[in-house]
């Protein structure tokens, strides 16, 4: 079974917001066997909602439509899809309930034009909305959710359940990710792409700032297959393997440290605490994390972490020697510690823009690099932050701290 995506509002076409939904949709319906063939971005306009789902109806199986069931003039994808089928809306009363109670807790007044908020077309099976006010609904293969991720994650399971009752869907498809680092992705597909001689194994490669996912997918009766190209791929690309799963590095640094009850601490310079953004977002930090500190002035090196003045003044504060002293100031077992120019300003001929000093500690050992990192200065401070953690990943590994 194939399905189309649609993403309607205008802000995920503006730049406003970023879509995550569609991500998530594809992953949850390529684990009950359904394959997503693609998606589209539609203005909030009823005519281009239409012809989204006119072309979508032509090239897959199910339409699933994200965002525009809220009460307000733009929110237009009930009636676009209403004019499609040439359906009513009508009031769900359950939800209608359900929305004068939450509303009641609040001390909301109910609103006549409210009511759009909760009507659905008329014959659509309905999933309840539990977090919010706007159901989801299921009407000859085309289906809506609210674009607010938190309600989309609440009713899509429900709707899933559904679609594999309805549909009968036994076959499910593997999805088989890894994450690969310090390979350029022209260069890595030249490595693995003879591999993939087989049509039953669709290979992709999804480029993220923590590494270039690796993904293989098939259906499940296919499994020796892609477990035979997944020992393929390990030989030949050997350590370039970061780890395997979609999940950015910083997940898979906190649990590591946290199974082997390692303590870590960093001194960022150039990376501003973007390194220890990364790891706080992590549940469970707080259990490996002692402390970020943000080093950004020479007087704050020498301060806080005990850089040596002559140090700063013979190498400068982006140098080997400075971040070499930057890891001795931290005094748990793990530490990192990065200084560099991040741009657009302070660069030389002797330390252009973009050169990045990271080092790594564990235990008594020292791990100091210089890299030449491109693009602005955000990508050079995104870059940096995820050579870090990334090198922090590989030393664990091979100092067996797996």
């Amino acid at each position: 079974m194939k399905a189309y995506l649609i993403l309607v509002g205008s802000e995920l076409l503006n730049g406003a917001m970023i879509d995550t939904n569609s991500i998530y949709m594809a992953e949850k319906l390529n684990e009950i066997g359904v394959e997503v063939v693609g998606k589209i971005f539609a203005h909030d306009k009823i005519e281009d909602i239409k012809k989204s789902i006119s072309y979508a109806k032509k090239n897959a199986d199910l339409v699933i439509l994200s965002g525009g069931l809220g009460p307000t003039i733009d929110d237009l994808t009930k009636e676009a899809i209403g004019e499609y089928l040439g359906k009513i809306l009508v009031v769900d009363e359950l939800h209608k309930k359900e929305m004068e109670r939450k509303f009641a807790e609040r001390g909301i007044k109910v609103l006549s034009k409210n009511l759009k908020e909760v009507s659905v077309i008329e014959g659509s099976e309905v999933f309840y909305n539990e977090p919010g006010i706007a159901p989801a609904f299921f009407i000859e293969n085309i289906s809506a959710f609210p674009g607010v991720p938190m309600e989309l994650k609440n009713m899509f399971p429900k709707y899933l359940t559904y679609i594999k009752e309805k549909f009968k869907l036994n076959e499910k498809l593997i999805v088989k990710d890894y994450i690969v680092w310090g390979i350029p992705e022209s260069l890595l597909e030249e490595k693995i792409k003879d591999y993939f001689t087989d049509d039953r194994v669709f290979l992709e490669f999804l480029v993220k700032d923590y590494g270039i996912v690796v993904r293989m997918v098939t259906e499940e009766k296919n499994s020796t297959i892609l477990n035979d190209l997944s020992l393929k791929l390990q030989k030949v690309l050997g350590d370039s393997i970061l780890y395997e799963g979609y999940r950015p590095s910083e997940e898979v640094l906190v649990k590591k440290l946290l199974e082997k009850g390692l303590k870590i601490s960093l001194g960022e310079s150039c990376t501003g605490g973007m390194i220890t953004e990364k790891i706080v977002s992590v549940s469970g930090a707080s259990g490996t994390l002692v402390e970020g500190i943000v080093t950004y002035s020479n007087e704050s090196k020498v301060e806080r972490l005990r850089v040596k003045e002559e140090t700063l003044n013979n190498y400068g504060a982006v140098s080997e020697e400075t971040v070499k002293e930057m890891l001795e100031g931290l005094k748990t077992s793990v530490g990192i510690a990065v200084s560099g120019v991040a741009g657009p300003l302070g660069g030389t001929e002797e330390k252009p823009v973009g050169t990045v000093y990271i080092g790594i500690k564990l235990e008594n050992e020292f791990f100091i690099n210089k890299y030449l990192l491109k693009g602005d200065r955000e990508r050079i401070r995104i870059r940096a932050c995820y050579t870090a953690i990334n090198n922090l990943l590989q030393i664990l590994e091979k100092r067996g701290c797996e």
